[in-house]
């Protein structure tokens, strides 16, 4: 269960706390109120990555140089597990920098073990391509809501991914006389086996 929030710099908030119910909980407001922000800081601490956007930079406030997005989550064993997810435009004070860095409990964390501490799905108007866009989208909301609950998953689909990418520049290379198509056999292979 999620049972607070806090905002320093993210999108329209300076500096913000949001405590929650574990029964219902309803976000009010007027348009361009942050109620957006909001479900999309719960998706950062949940996905380690925007439903809105691809830049980090594009969630820290106005000519800020780090956003943070902190939350608190109960486990079923009632225990509490602090998330917190620091944005950066990629340089801070004129240092270059992560991104976004994650943290559980205080403690430095890669995306890849930060994914899958808090459970959560959302639904906003764009997710009806679901039903009338393409397949692609489909396998990717469903990427999406796998990677969180299953860690094995995960590892599969980024190796899987990151073949594809691999693949597809040797491709590149073979087509402009560069690499030998037997190359290819390792990658097909990586592929097979987590296809």
């Amino acid at each position: 269960m999620f049972s607070s929030l806090k905002l320093t710099d993210f999108r329209s908030y300076l500096s913000a706390n949001f405590t929650f119910s574990s029964d219902l909980n309803v976000i009010v407001g007027p348009n361009g109120s942050g109620k957006t922000n909001i479900l999309e800081a719960i998706f950062l601490l949940s996905y380690g990555k925007s439903f809105r956007t691809e830049g980090s930079g594009d969630m820290i406030f106005y000519q800020k140089e780090l956003g943070r997005v902190g939350g608190e989550v109960l486990g079923d064993n009632k225990e509490k597990t602090g998330l917190e997810v620091v944005l950066t435009g990629g340089s801070v004070m004129g240092e270059k920098t992560m991104p976004k860095m994650f943290k559980v409990n205080g403690v430095g964390k890669r995306m890849v073990d930060f994914i899958g501490n808090f459970k959560s799905v959302v639904f906003w108007p764009e997710d009806l391509e679901l039903v009338t866009g393409s397949p692609g989208r489909r396998r990717k909301y469903m990427d999406n809501i796998l990677s969180i609950t299953d860690k094995e998953y995960r590892r599969t689909l980024i190796s899987y991914e990151r073949g594809v990418r691999q693949r597809n520049r040797l491709l590149e290379a073979i087509r402009e006389g560069k690499a030998h198509s037997h190359q290819l056999l390792f990658w097909d292979q990586l592929l097979i086996k987590n296809g």
